[in-house]
């Protein structure tokens, strides 16, 4: 479908969503997104500010393209007709409301991309914003259908844009908050659109956008404050988030994604060397033992993780995992694997009820999470990181499987089925293998894995020994297999159906510390999965009576403060269910492995 193709080597290339399936922890809770959030949203709620212009909030149009973009990749994975007849509805009224000059937004006439008179971040800056992720939900919904009025819509759109701001020279700058990285991150779909179509204008608008990053004019209007982001050439410099632009979370990493969608197309090293700087700096300086980043929805001081109530943004967490996941698929480094799988299991499973399938707009360490708390405030009732949070969930798929340099890779151990397609022999031959999990992963670390080539054929399943596993191990026919320095296993040998592999994952309980330079606080953790005492479970002596969602309960004896403790150990993800007080971390006890 690409008009043009991609233009650097893609070292990991997912699975085939139509074919894999998921079972245990991870497939029921993407089975919650479907049946909870996706199948149970109020459509019309999210349509009304196109049929009733203007909307009640700026940002109010931002949610339908975030639910045709998580909608369309659950339907690839599940097939759900029932989600499959919503996407249609959807995208036929969305296309409906346009305008005849392509206008695909929620502001009436005199407040259309920035024209307006209010300030600062609740002003009308945001309809760039609502096109972008218009675009993303159309372009998803495109490939996954061939629909051509959805490609024809976003393709109106973009040329309204392209018009005001490369051919008119409107400042993007000035066209949103956030020192303009709002508008620019329009950057991802714009690139996309290029991709699809081949459309000269739609990269010279790239180009405008990054050009865009650097904007010093200095109108004489309320917004001449904020200057340039200087997003490129920052991180291209220091690479420190924090000392870039306004240090705002979300819009950066937006911002960030879109480099890395361009970087494929228009392969500049600067993009991919700027999006591995910010990668590193946040990793190791900013994230969350939890895998997100913010406070208060920008990015902390070098090592400073607040843990209250602001802690880890839903749509930092979900960009961050698709910024993690290009750098996966560009380099094939394993790093990325691990951090996509301490992402999923914690941040961006912890922020969605798994009673309800409501979201909450932060995931504190210590505290309570607010499901729909934000929502409820709201006019209409819903919030960015409620249209977020199920898009991170639907696109778990495309990074837990599939092929790693050309090889057959298992990269999360989610249970079920997993297609994958590679290449064979010296013709290079397009050979389908279907990896089955069988084991209950992460409550159990044995697991076996059943390799079903299409026929008997030499090639290497490759399997991820994650960072906290140094016992990990694989064994066929007898024979151990351990990982690489690179912590990879390589299995080469003539495959037959039916042949299996038996993995082992140490799952010990290990103490580790937060992170934060002014704490000596350490969380539990087993497995990839951080765990929390929760007051709930307390307060009933565990789980079997208080309805609890799930059946996993540690304890554990340790010393705090001079005296032996028990702790009752619930996950993260699955704490603070009922909306009640738990914690993820501890004062007073060393750092280290509890068994």
């Amino acid at each position: 479908m690409s008009a043009v193709p991609t233009k650097v080597e893609i070292a990991f290339e997912p699975a085939d969503p139509g074919g894999t399936r998921y079972e245990g922890w991870i497939g029921d809770r993407m089975r919650i997104n479907v049946e909870k959030r996706l199948l149970r949203l109020d459509l019309d709620m999210i349509l009304d500010p196109y049929l009733n212009r203007p909307g009640k909030q700026w940002w109010a149009g931002e949610h339908v393209g975030k639910y045709l973009h998580a909608a369309t990749h659950a339907w690839r994975f599940t097939g759900d007709d029932r989600l499959r007849t919503r996407l249609d509805s959807t995208v036929t009224k969305l296309i409906g409301t346009q305008l005849p000059n392509g206008y695909l937004g929620t502001y009436k006439e005199t407040d259309q991309f920035g024209q307006g008179d209010g300030v600062g971040w609740d002003g009308p800056v945001w309809d760039v914003w609502t096109h972008k992720y218009n675009l993303i939900g159309l372009l998803t919904y495109y490939q996954a259908t061939d629909h051509e009025p959805a490609l024809e819509a976003s393709r109106r759109a973009a040329d309204l844009m392209y018009e005001l701001f490369v051919v008119e020279k409107r400042s993007m700058r000035l066209a949103s908050s956030h020192q303009g990285m709002a508008t620019t991150s329009v950057l991802e779909p714009m690139a996309l659109l290029y991709r699809l179509t081949g459309e000269p204008r739609y990269l010279e608008f790239c180009h405008a956008i990054i050009d865009a990053w650097e904007d010093e004019s200095d109108p004489e209007t309320w917004r001449s404050e904020e200057e340039g982001c200087h997003l490129l050439t920052s991180l291209l410099e220091h690479g420190n988030v924090y000392r870039t632009a306004n240090r705002k979370a979300y819009e950066m990493l937006s911002n960030l994604v879109g480099l890395l969608e361009l970087y494929r197309v228009d392969p500049d090293e600067r993009y991919l060397a700027a999006c591995r700087n910010a990668w590193d700096d946040i990793s190791t300086k900013r994230l969350y033992i939890t895998g997100t980043a913010s406070y208060h929805e920008k990015f902390t001081p070098d090592d400073r993780l607040p843990p209250g109530v602001a802690a880890g943004e839903g749509c930092v967490t979900v960009t961050w995992l698709q910024l993690t996941r290009h750098l996966l698929e560009l380099t094939g480094e394993v790093r990325y694997a691990d951090e996509l799988e301490r992402t999923t299991y914690n941040a961006l499973l912890a922020a969605q009820s798994p009673r309800t399938g409501e979201v909450t707009y932060f995931v504190p360490l210590l505290g309570r999470k607010h499901y729909n708390g934000h929502d409820a405030k709201l006019t209409p009732a819903i919030s960015c990181c409620s249209s977020s949070i199920p898009r991170g969930i639907a696109m778990i798929p495309t990074f837990a499987s599939g092929v790693l340099n050309g090889k057959p890779a298992l990269l999360q151990y989610i249970p079920g089925r997993h297609v994958l397609t590679y290449r064979s022999g010296e013709r290079r031959r397009r050979r389908t293998v279907t990896l089955h999990v069988s084991g209950d992963y992460p409550r159990t670390g044995d697991l076996e894995v059943q390799v079903e080539p299409e026929q008997a054929d030499r090639f290497s399943v490759v399997l991820r020994a994650p960072s906290w596993a140094p016992g990990f191990e694989a064994t066929v026919d007898g024979v151990a297999h351990t990982p690489s320095r690179g912590r990879l296993i390589e299995i080469e040998r003539v495959w037959s159906p039916g042949d299996t592999v038996r993995v082992k994952i140490p799952l010990e309980i290990r103490r580790v510390p937060d992170g934060d330079k002014t704490s000596n606080a350490v969380a539990f953790v087993r497995g990839p999965q951080v765990l929390a005492t929760d007051t709930a479970v307390e307060a009933g002596g565990g789980i079997a009576e208080s309805g609890w969602w799930g059946d996993a309960v540690y304890t554990r004896v340790v010393t705090q403060n001079g005296i032996e403790k028990e702790f009752r150990l619930v996950t993260f993800a699955d704490a603070g269910q009922n909306k009640e007080e738990y914690a993820v971390l501890h004062e007073g006890i060393e750092a280290g492995n509890c068994e």
